[in-house]
């Protein structure tokens, strides 16, 4: 069994210990992907759950498929043996097999089905410590995905519309294998207004930005990145000066060990001083991610403490513009996964620590 399997599985049955469990039942897509290792169970995108489940016993683990998933998920997915099949015909009640699992004895699961305690929160703070193997696929794909969306953002041109950069965007994550589930894309006064910027057919004149947040093997790399076509005028300059600072404080600031809570308050005092308080209220400010575009976004009732090898990523935005990266901490470090270096970067130095943020390129 592959070490990262076995340490995911010691994680499920110490809290099934803890917690006097018999089993656990996985029918969330994130937490496939994350037991399994990156591998893929969903078909239906527009849920959450996973077309075949895992069902983890204390001395055993399984993989709960109907006839139309077995012979893909057996055959392209789950290759190395290590969860053994229970199957069932397409037209048969899926309830029925799961309730056949989870009799005589206490279970919990992802969602609550058939009985078993709906335990997703306790079952989600299991994946926030990365793996050494998750961390070698983070670092490839953070890589990998900025430069994808960087080069996109270099080929914005007047006249483009923000519909059109968004499939040019897809289109190039999708063919190294990505999903989707956040490409936001605004151009000129819709970038000022909004900081949700679903695209719409709005054609650029001088400024576009890209923000995505894009999953492969599971793992989410969240990133924007803003172009211009022509100088930048004064006024957004400043803007993107005072985000550039909130974003290191943010991120200089998450340390293994500090509240979450306390590093909001952090970048809420940054973005006092540069004189745009009203704005942190306009935007929720990011958080921690990895199976999900955010396992939580940060708020100030939040309790969790960052945890040593955890995924975060902060977005500050200022009316217009917006500083985003993914990054890994690393005891009082960060690892910014998303630097490419084939960006223009500010360098940014706080309390003696230096930080390069992405700037607004100029096309």
């Amino acid at each position: 069994m592959r070490k990262e399997v076995e340490e995911k599985l010691c994680r499920i049955r110490s809290f099934m210990e803890n917690e006097g469990y018999q089993g656990v039942l996985l029918t969330l897509n994130e937490n496939f992907f994350w037991m399994s290792g990156g591998r893929c169970a969903f078909v239906d995108k527009s849920t959450g759950v996973a077309a075949s489940k895992l069902f983890v016993t204390k001395d055993k683990q399984y993989v709960i498929c109907n006839s139309s998933e077995r012979f893909r998920v057996m055959e392209e997915e789950l290759l190395e043996g290590e969860f053994e099949l229970i199957s069932y015909l397409w037209h048969e009640d899926e309830k029925n097999v799961l309730n056949s699992l989870l009799l005589d004895g206490r279970y919990a699961s992802d969602n609550g089905i058939c009985g078993s305690d709906n335990r997703e929160a306790d079952i989600q703070k299991q994946r926030y410590v990365l793996t050494e193997a998750e961390i070698v696929r983070y670092r490839e794909i953070g890589l990998e995905c900025a430069g994808i969306v960087e080069e996109c953002c270099r080929r914005i041109h007047r006249g483009e519309s923000e519909l059109e950069i968004a499939a040019r965007t897809v289109q190039m994550l999708m063919e190294k294998g990505y999903q989707i589930p956040v490409c936001l894309v605004a151009a000129d006064e819709r970038l000022k207004k909004y900081r949700h910027p679903i695209p719409t057919e709005k054609q650029v004149d001088k400024y576009a930005m890209t923000a995505i947040c894009a999953q492969k093997y599971g793992l989410t790399v969240s990133v924007s990145r803003i172009v211009s076509l022509g100088a930048v005028d004064a006024q957004k300059t400043k803007r993107m000066e005072a985000v550039q600072r909130v974003d290191a404080a943010f991120i200089l600031n998450t340390k293994a060990g500090v509240k979450a809570g306390d590093v909001l308050e952090k970048g809420f005092s940054a973005y006092q001083q540069e004189g745009y308080a009203e704005d942190f209220h306009l935007h929720h400010q990011g958080g921690a991610l990895g199976y999900l575009t955010r396992d939580y976004c940060v708020n100030f009732r939040t309790e969790d403490t960052i945890l040593d090898s955890q995924a975060f990523s902060w977005n500050p935005t200022i009316a217009g513009v917006k500083s985003e990266d993914t990054f890994l901490v690393s005891g009082e470090s960060q690892e910014v996964i998303s630097h490419t270096g084939n960006w223009v970067y500010k360098e940014i130095t706080l309390n003696g620590r230096s930080i390069l943020r992405p700037d607004i390129l100029v096309i």
